[in-house]
Order: structure tokens, then sequence, then C-alpha cells
């Protein structure tokens, strides 16, 4: 790479070994793949009778809206707001809308590290404090994410949040669920504190949610949802998967 004749060979073996690691960075796929958030698509999961849904809506420039509700009262008014950051690594939550206003979501703190939160080092804040949601590009590896900050309420008390994700490596193609087989797997913990109703801003933050949120590629997000909190043990399947 740097010198002749002699380094031929090994900027050849370099070459080859680049290649081969971008080649097989690259077939581990992306977010969009698991998450099908730049498509119209939807989906249902049941847990016994009971049944909810999602939704993605893209608008264009790297921006995408995801709705949760029950089908019988679709569409529900609020979304989560999510976007590619401006270098294309990462997928950033910006905020939660409804139809008459947009809470923007601000960090003030956020780190990275490793499956077991450990080895934490911090992230810098990007395009206005957006948190850094999930990285783009599938890892082998998995990586803990945290994130302190505010939702931001132009009329009534900022709420203070703490976001804990363990993103993991993607699975072979034998993930079932209840209805479905063979799939390949992306697999989110993740734990969501908040002070919201409790007290003033800098109040104490109470658990809100903590459960597994499994992936499947080609599919989109709750095709297996594990609650540890709140209802321990509590499980739904993705029944249905579809373009609208």
């Amino acid at each position: 790479m740097r010198m002749k004749v002699i380094v031929t060979g090994i900027f050849a073996l370099i070459t080859i070994s680049l290649c081969t690691g971008i080649a097989q960075a690259q077939s581990l796929g992306t977010y969009g793949d698991y998450s099908r958030m730049f498509e119209k698509s939807a989906g249902q999961f049941w847990s016994g009778n009971w049944r909810n849904q999602w939704a993605w809506e893209p608008q264009g420039g790297g921006v995408s809206y995801i709705k949760w509700g029950d089908p019988d009262q679709w569409p529900p008014a609020n979304y989560e707001k999510f976007e590619k950051s401006d270098d294309g690594k990462w997928i950033l939550l910006d905020g939660f809308g409804s139809n008459t206003s947009f809470l923007k979501q601000r960090v003030t703190k956020e780190q990275i590290g490793d499956v077991s939160c450990r080895n934490m080092k911090p992230l810098q804040k990007v395009e206005g404090g957006k948190q850094h949601y999930v990285k783009w590009d599938i890892q082998s590896e998995p990586f803990c994410l945290e994130a302190w900050g505010q939702i931001i309420n132009p009329n009534a008390p900022d709420v203070d949040f703490y976001h804990k994700q363990v993103w993991f490596g993607p699975s072979g193609p034998w993930c079932d669920n209840m209805y479905h087989q063979d799939k390949t797997c992306n697999k989110q913990y993740e734990v969501w504190k908040d002070n919201n109703d409790n007290g003033k801003i800098g109040g104490p933050m109470e658990l809100r949610i903590e459960r597994d949120n499994i992936f499947a590629k080609g599919m989109g997000p709750a095709y297996i949802i594990h609650n540890y909190f709140p209802n321990n043990g509590w499980h739904a399947d993705m029944r249905y998967s579809w373009t609208w």
C-alpha cells in the first residue's frame, strides 16, 4: 500500500482482507432491512386475543414516523419521529408528535459500550442533541447505548428521561415465533425511565419499560416482545406483516 515490489503482496493481502471485511459487514444488512422504516410497512402482534399494531410512515429526506395503537381505533394520533443522521451511520430519535404538537427529545449525555454496558465511552452530541438510537449498519458485535436528557414541552414542565439499549448481533435464519419460522432476527433490549407526572424537573425517575423487542428481517419490529416490566413475563408475537 505504501512501498513497491516487496510490499506488493502485503498490499494485495490487505486489500483482499479489507474487501472481505466490507463484504461481511454489508452481508449483515441494515437497520432498514429489519425495521422496514423507509417502507410503507405495518405489522400486527398478538398476545392471546389481545392485539396491537405498528405502521411506518416515511416522510422523505431520511425521516420516518412510526405509530403504535389499537387496530380497531386506527390511526392513533401519536407517533415517534426517527431520522437518518447526516453522515448516514446512525438512526436518531428526534421526538414525539401528535396531530397538534411535536415534543423534541434532546440528550444531555450519551455513551456507548459493550454488551454488558461496561467500558462505556462518551458519544458526542450530533444534530442539536438528537438521541443516537441505533447504528444503521447491523453490527456483528452487540453494543450498549445509554442516554440521559429531556423531552421538551413548551406548555408544561420538561420530562427527564434515561434510556438504555443493548443491540445484539443478528441471529441465523432460525428465529421462530408463534406464527412464523426460520426468520433472521435482531434483538433490542431496552430500559426506559422518566419523571413524567412525578415531580418537578430533576425529580426522581421511575422505571416505565424493561423489555426485549425482537425485529425480524423483512417483517419489522415486534416480531417478539417480551416484557420484564411492567407485567413480567408478558409476551406477544407478530402475526401479520404487510405493505400498505
